[in-house]
Order: C-alpha cells, then structure tokens, then sequence
C-alpha cells in the first residue's frame, strides 16, 4: 500500500503502522516518522478499528462553499459553453489556475487552485490534471 499512495502523511501512517510491527515502542516510532505520540495514537485506534482502509483514507475538509449556487451553477455553464479568452486570458484550456482567476474576476472570491478542482468535481464535471504546455509561462 506504501507506493500505492503517494501522499507523504498516508506513508508516514503506513510506516509507523510497520515499525510497530516490527516491534519499535511508540516513543520510538513517533521519533522515526517524526510525529507526536498523541498523533500514533490516533493512527494506532483508526488502524484498530478500520485496519489498512480507515488508516490510509483521504483527508477530506467540510469547508462551506464561498460560491453560492446560483454562482456555481453560472460558473458551470461558463466552463461548458466558453473559453477562458472569453474572459480575457490567453489561453485555451481551463485549469484550476485559471478558474480561479475568473472566480476572483467575476465574484471577487479568492480561491486556490485545488478548491476549483473540488467545485469542479461537485458540478459533476470531470477534469485532467494540467500539463506543464498548458501553464503560462
């Protein structure tokens, strides 16, 4: 599962969970993966109660969204039916970056990339991850 993740606080999980197997205290575990011994603690009860699964699941964040729907729902509709030169960037394809820009442009809400990823996926529009060609340079 290690390199199944590549998320540096999913491994850290999966290693401490194998130095204990390995027989390491949790004094010493929490220095190798350099975490609190309250944080093992609490990857220990998740492992526990979940196993492999639980322990390695996705943080998610339950942040309210700062678009409203009708917002969003507009915003859907840009991203299907125009381009961003349609909003005065030079480029052709969305990405997060962009999306962002035109959510500040249009709303005036500040927004990271990552955040237009997630309202993407909640409009139910899929999207690729960008190439490094479709960044401005």
């Amino acid at each position: 599962m290690y390199y199944q993740h590549q998320q540096s606080y999913i491994r850290q999980k999966l290693l401490a969970i194998k130095y204990l197997w390995l027989g390491y205290s949790r004094p010493e575990v929490a220095k190798k993966v350099r975490c609190s011994y309250v944080t093992l603690t609490e990857w220990i009860d998740k492992f526990i109660k979940g196993g492999l699964l639980e322990l390695t699941k996705q943080i998610t964040h339950q942040v309210p969204s700062r678009l409203n729907e009708l917002q969003q729902l507009e915003l859907k509709r840009m991203i299907l039916e125009s381009g961003p030169t349609d909003y005065g960037i030079d480029r052709t394809i969305w990405t997060g970056k962009i999306i962002s820009r035109v959510i500040e442009q249009r709303w005036g809400v500040s927004l990271k990339d990552s955040r237009s990823y997630e309202i993407l996926d909640s409009l139910k529009l899929s999207h690729q991850k960008a190439h490094r060609d479709y960044e401005e340079s």
